[in-house]
């Protein structure tokens, strides 16, 4: 396989790995939506609400996504004979009203604009959803990528002025502990984005990120080259009552880097086995269930236990 071609990213590891541990996948499927992108899985309802945050609080989402409304109730009978009205001064047709939880995610947009003041963070077209590359030091045949949400800014916390990356997570309960957003206890969840993101950053190469001096002032780059720079999951909730949010710091270390190496040589064998193999799929119902190759002739409806 030509990593050149296909960088591996903090997605694709979590695809096969959970905190460093395999994972039950599907080579065939990841072929399709990760390599190639022949594929696509379509959003789910979570999923969609946080490329709609993203995409209010930072002007677009990944992948240069922007989602600027979410799906709504339908028209009343008022509302259709008003549009039906409107249609004929060709003016703009009413939409249906927002659903509570619609309702509370503006709030919090709103509440994030505010916050950004207070915590002296930065958001403009140049730091947000920002591609970067860097090439493995274990192997200069392997490129890794990311896109960061927010890089690099200014934060203060505590009273003190640090450089960060800031990844933006919306959530149904911020205080969960189950599950892989278990937000209420950190110390559970898999932070191969952190880790892959702290790396990144710190390992940076000028040829595949030719526009990195107009990102990085002298000053960012000497608090990079100090282990100055924080990596921060800024998570708001959406579904409870009470708008809350909160920051995770996750910290960088000689224990964390080398848990990185560990999950990228897992991956890149992983991979080279798939290859290898002709991609093969893996019908197993708590796979297919949700697979997005409809066509698959190997998809299984039935699961056994």
């Amino acid at each position: 396989m030509n990593y050149h071609e296909f960088p591996i990213n903090q997605s694709i590891i979590h695809t096969v790995l959970h905190n460093g541990e395999e994972r039950e996948y599907c080579f065939r499927r990841i072929y399709l939506t990760k390599i190639i992108k022949t594929v696509e899985f379509p959003p789910t309802d979570p999923m969609l609400c946080g490329k709609y945050f993203e995409s209010q609080c930072l002007g677009k989402s990944a992948d240069g996504d922007v989602v600027n409304d979410l799906p709504r109730k339908k028209l009343t009978k008022a509302q259709l004979a008003e549009n039906a009205a409107r249609k004929e001064n060709k003016e703009k047709p009413l939409k249906g009203d927002k659903y509570l939880h619609h309702l509370r995610i503006d709030d919090q947009i709103m509440r994030f604009k505010t916050l950004l003041t207070k915590y002296k963070i930065m958001v403009n077209e140049a730091n947000v959803q920002v591609p970067l590359f860097a090439i493995w030091d274990q192997d200069p045949d392997v490129m890794l990528k990311a896109e960061l949400d927010i890089f690099p800014t200014t934060i203060k916390l505590e009273d003190q002025l640090d450089a960060a990356i800031i990844d933006l997570k919306l959530t149904a309960d911020i205080h969960n502990e189950y599950g892989e957003y278990c937000y209420g206890k950190p110390e559970y969840l898999d932070l191969i984005q952190a880790k892959m993101y702290h790396y990144i950053v710190r390992n940076l190469n000028e040829k595949l990120n030719p526009d990195i001096d107009k990102l990085l002032t002298s000053s960012v780059k000497n608090l990079i080259d100090g282990n100055n720079i924080l990596f921060l999951l800024w998570i708001f909730n959406y579904k409870k009552e009470v708008l809350e949010d909160k920051f995770i710091m996750v910290r960088w270390d000689e224990q964390k880097e080398q848990e990185l190496h560990e999950s990228i040589r897992k991956t890149i064998s992983i991979l080279d086995h798939g290859e290898a193999n002709d991609w093969p799929t893996n019908p197993q119902y708590t796979l297919c269930k949700n697979c997005p190759w409809h066509e698959c002739p190997d998809k299984t409806i039935v699961q056994t236990i």
